[in-house]
């Protein structure tokens, strides 16, 4: 038993690369074995994703689509979005608890009340409190120093009258803070703080919000400006403003260059953009973050947000500032997706900081799942951003991806891959590598002892010259080899000893000359059954990939032989050897039409001037249909006029032309096998009974065996 163990991806893993002859030994079994179209295989293969025979896994489109979906989800049944509002609660909690507890202190003194002893903040220089008495100088002492040189002790009941006033008056305004954030946010920015730690809390916190706002609009502002100063939002405003004008230029039909705003304002921005457009378009991405924010929220969270938005800047200026920007971005309507609205139901809580991240991610993964989509739609993986993948599914989901997309770059590369259209194809030279497959693959099963018989081993005067060489002798044709000839002459001379004189000479001793072989041609036509019952138990499969590896061997060694395929069923098709890696004109028919098949097959050798001609005819049936128009009268097998009668009297007219018909038959029925030793013994060609495993070998041997007969 086989155990497998998996773990979480850490990098260690290595994900097993594969060759462009995986590649190819895949597609060619797929073509032989499934008869499919090589199209649709590789459009399999890139969708679904494929294990190569060596073991390696390939992981597909719809897999890495599933990984995707799956990432979303997590996130949705992790992540509670009612939560982002709380963090920014919590701290203003704790700004107003700082400040009424040193309010609380301020009362205690007024009231003559000592701090505890562990209380190191005493009582804070009370500016309010000066300007609310109008004494400037007034907080500059202890509310409890009624003893102090230089006031009386109705001045101290004054100053302490005066801070539980003021005291009990700025509780009143912390007891009256609307429960939402946009207004307590507002009403805060305008109340006078009598503590300074509290004051800073705030400042952070209104500061901290300034940026994420300001983030949702340019990625770049922690980059860009480290900390928001009045100086620097006075900064941002003025680029806000740039940015608007020339937006509205753009609106406005011009064509503005963004050089000068670039290289002015380009640290609030990525690099790489060039145009208007890409700006608008970057600035779309940025704000539909925060519109899927507020569109994933119920409609009150999404009102307290929005007010906490518009809560936040003090510069008014600014704040028209992006309100206009906002403005222009919708009248532009600059495309892609609508802002997501995404049903989250976790309750993981989540920060204004963090949600505005989440929501990028959230974007972009339905961006990738458009992308997916769409290469699906088009066959075509080179367009998926791998790295994305990586940042959003880890580095494992990135591995495969990178190995997905070499698929087609790796065949591209070699030249067996081009596009067409929206999709894929293979070249003649990977059809060739298929078709070669297909040979190798019969001349794998066979003996050695026959490899032997492939080549005909009979040499001396012929047609066809050799690679090979030999001396000449006399009698020879003297095709010669020029080079080997000079180098046999040389190294005659240099055996002789004799002494150079500067030239050469030659002897008919030192002649070579090229080997010749009896050129001998074979016209071949395959007669390949389609009908339904050649569909079962891989024998159509077998005779197509007998056609491939008859062509290739023809090409490979036989080139001046002819080569033809018949499909035939109930009607029949005329086809080019190449087209046998299609599937487009395979139609499964009920019927055999044996007599119309040998008629085109004869035809078709007519046609062919010298030679042998044969005829090879690979099926499992019985003639069962014919052409009507070639006799009249019933259909009535006992008067000479059915599909088996009209059939021999085809095979005679074969006969009669000289061609032999070898027929290769994959069923063993004895009406079958009657039919088939008739015809052979009608034509004195010969029948073989194969299995579709075996069909290869047998119809190989025979095409070589008949070379060699032709031969001597």
């Amino acid at each position: 038993m086989t155990v497998f163990r998996y773990s979480r991806w850490d990098g260690s893993q290595i994900v097993d690369p594969f060759s462009v002859e995986d590649v190819m030994k895949q597609i060619a079994e797929q073509v032989l074995d499934d008869n499919a179209d090589v199209r649709s295989i590789l459009r399999r293969m890139l969708q679904r994703g494929t294990e190569f025979p060596g073991g390696q896994r390939m992981m597909g489109l719809q897999e890495l689509l599933d990984r995707l979906r799956r990432a979303r989800e997590r996130h949705l049944q992790r992540y509670d979005i009612g939560s982002v509002l709380d963090d920014v609660k919590e701290r203003l909690d704790q700004v107003v608890k700082t400040e009424r507890d040193a309010l609380e202190r301020k009362l205690d003194e007024a009231r003559g009340a000592q701090p505890p002893a562990n209380e190191t903040s005493g009582p804070r220089s009370p500016e309010g409190a000066g300007q609310d008495a109008g004494r400037p100088s007034a907080g500059r002492g202890s509310a409890g120093a009624a003893g102090s040189a230089g006031t009386t002790g109705d001045e101290n009941q004054q100053l302490r009258q005066l801070l539980e006033q003021m005291a009990r008056r700025r509780l009143s305004q912390l007891e009256q803070l609307p429960p939402e954030v946009g207004g307590r946010i507002q009403q805060l920015r305008d109340y006078d703080f009598l503590d300074p730690d509290a004051r800073q809390q705030f400042q952070e916190l209104l500061q901290m919000l300034q940026q994420q706002v300001l983030q949702n609009y340019f990625r770049g502002l922690q980059q860009g400006i480290q900390s928001l100063t009045p100086e620097a939002l006075r900064e941002i405003r003025d680029m806000v403003r740039d940015l608007n004008e020339l937006l509205e230029r753009h609106r406005r039909g011009d064509q503005p260059d963004i050089s000068e705003f670039m290289r002015k304002w380009g640290k609030f921005f990525p690099p790489g953009i060039e145009t208007a457009e890409q700006l608008a378009e970057y600035l779309q991405q940025q704000m539909q973050r925060m519109e899927s924010l507020l569109n994933s929220m119920s409609p009150e969270m999404r009102k307290e947000l929005e007010d906490l938005l518009q809560s936040v800047f003090q510069d008014g200026d600014l704040q028209a500032e992006l309100s206009r920007l906002a403005g222009n971005m919708a009248r532009m309507g600059f495309g892609g997706s609508e802002p997501g609205e995404f049903p989250f139901s976790g309750d993981e809580p989540l920060t204004l900081q963090e949600a505005m991240g989440l929501m990028g991610d959230m974007s972009s993964l339905d961006e990738l799942e458009r992308e997916l989509l769409q290469s699906i739609k088009t066959n075509d993986v080179s367009r998926i951003d791998s790295d994305e993948i990586g940042r959003l599914l880890g580095e494992e989901a990135q591995a495969l991806t990178e190995q997905m997309q070499s698929l087609t770059r790796m065949l591209e590369e070699a030249g067996l891959l081009r596009r067409k259209g929206n999709d894929w194809e293979l070249t003649p030279r990977a059809l060739h590598k298929i078709a070669e497959q297909a040979l190798v693959d019969i001349f794998g099963r066979l003996d050695n002892g026959l490899l032997g018989n492939h080549e005909l081993m009979r040499r001396g005067v012929g047609a066809e010259r050799l690679d090979e060489t030999k001396r000449y002798t006399f009698g020879d044709t003297l095709s010669l080899d020029a080079n080997q000839t000079l180098m046999n002459a040389i190294f005659r001379e240099a055996k002789s000893g004799s002494a150079p004189s500067g030239k050469l000479r030659l002897t008919t001793d030192d002649f070579e000359i090229y080997r010749t072989t009896a050129a001998t041609r074979c016209s071949t036509v395959i007669m390949l059954d389609m009908s339904y019952s050649m569909m079962h138990g891989g024998r159509f499969q077998a005779g197509r990939r007998v056609a491939l590896a008859l062509d290739t061997l023809i090409r490979m060694k036989f080139p001046r032989d002819y080569l033809r395929v018949v499909a035939f069923s109930y009607f029949v098709l005329t086809l080019e050897p190449q087209m046998l890696l299609d599937s487009y004109w395979v139609e499964y028919g009920g019927g055999t039409n044996f007599q119309e098949a040998l008629r085109q097959a004869r035809v078709l050798l007519s046609r062919q001037k010298g030679g042998t001609k044969q005829i090879v005819m690979i099926t499992d049936g019985e003639p069962n249909t014919y052409s009507y128009w070639s006799q009249h009268g019933d259909f009535d097998e006992r008067n000479g006029r059915g599909p088996m009668a009209e059939t021999l009297r085809e095979v005679v007219r074969c006969t009669q032309d000289g061609i032999v018909i070898n027929t290769f038959m994959m069923a063993r029925e004895a009406m079958l096998t009657h039919f088939v030793r008739m015809m052979a013994k009608v034509n004195h060609g010969r029948a073989f009974f194969s299995s579709p495993q075996h069909l290869g070998a047998y119809v190989l041997l025979d095409y070589l065996g008949n070379k060699q007969r032709a031969s001597r």
